[in-house]
């Protein structure tokens, strides 16, 4: 059973980072992630195979930090605004006291002369820590039900 004081901490760490991400805020989305956290994006199709590789990877927070600083300094990229519409989270407790979260994702993008479209669908598989009241990705796995990725894959899905 997860607490009530646990499901909000979860679904504020959810909706924290969705619109870090959407508001562009990429450093502060780095803060829902502990040091040793994983970030990694995979099509649907190798996860449904069995096989690990991943269209990005992050192995731990310094590495995100490095993929956000190189998306602000040295990245050229299409400029674009993201807008994610998340679906609600299937929460589950773990024997090690972290929480695996289940969510759906649409990702819509849309470019400087305002015309959107859809970028990615899909879901992401969570593995939550809660310390105090605060909670933080362990890992965060999002599986691209789109494996044909329309534009570069700059920004965090």
């Amino acid at each position: 059973m997860i607490s009530i004081e646990n499901r909000n901490a979860v679904t504020d760490l959810l909706a924290a980072a969705t619109l870090r991400l959407d508001e562009d805020e990429l450093e502060s989305w780095v803060e829902c992630f502990e040091e040793t956290a994983v970030y990694r994006i995979l099509s649907r199709e190798n996860v449904a195979r069995g096989l690990p590789l991943p269209l990005f990877q992050c192995d731990n927070k310094n590495m995100l930090r490095d993929r956000v600083l190189s998306l602000r300094k040295a990245n050229v990229t299409n400029p674009h605004r993201d807008c994610h519409v998340a679906g609600l989270p299937a929460l589950e407790a773990e024997a090690d006291g972290t929480i695996s979260v289940t969510s759906s994702y649409a990702l819509y993008q849309t470019d400087p002369d305002g015309v959107g479209r859809l970028f990615s669908v899909g879901r992401y598989r969570d593995r939550i820590r809660i310390a105090g009241s605060a909670a933080k990705f362990i890992e965060r796995v999002v599986i691209v039900d789109m494996f044909s990725i329309p534009t570069m894959l700059s920004t965090p899905i």
